[in-house]
């Protein structure tokens, strides 16, 4: 299965598709998706890390510093507005999320989508929307 999803719209996906209640079989077709879900996740975590390392405060372990609420400490604080475009970016920028899965895996999960009776709003409703759109993109 491959689908192409906007890296900002993955965790939402996850967490939809972590929440949906599903039958057995529907399931299983979720669990798959949800796997290369978290994959995807995975690798935009790593990249995101790259990304701030480049702009953060390094330790002796060339590791970001980071203050007391979390935040990383910019090395160069007049470069705020370089990271925040850099980190849209990244945001924005479309991940492949793709594994080996079953045949008809992406039907099943159309279906289950299609079938799906809950009641969705806000971040839910979009992540439902994206997802969707994903789907039947490459199978229409």
């Amino acid at each position: 299965m491959k689908i192409m999803l906007a890296n900002q719209h993955l965790q939402p996906i996850a967490d939809l598709l972590t929440n949906m209640p599903l039958k057995a079989a529907q399931s299983r077709a979720r669990s798959k998706l949800l796997t290369l879900v978290k994959e995807a996740i995975a690798r935009f975590g790593e990249d995101e890390y790259d990304l701030v390392t480049h702009y953060a405060t390094l330790d002796e372990h060339s590791r970001p510093v980071f203050a007391d609420d979390g935040t990383f400490v910019l090395a160069d604080p007049d470069k705020a507005s370089e990271f925040l475009d850099a980190r849209h970016a990244l945001l924005a920028s479309v991940a492949e999320v793709s594994g080996p899965t079953y045949d008809d895996h992406d039907k099943d999960v159309k279906a289950l989508l299609d079938g799906y009776e809950g009641e969705l709003s806000g971040e839910a409703a979009e992540a439902y929307d994206v997802l969707y759109d994903a789907i039947t993109k490459d199978n229409q």
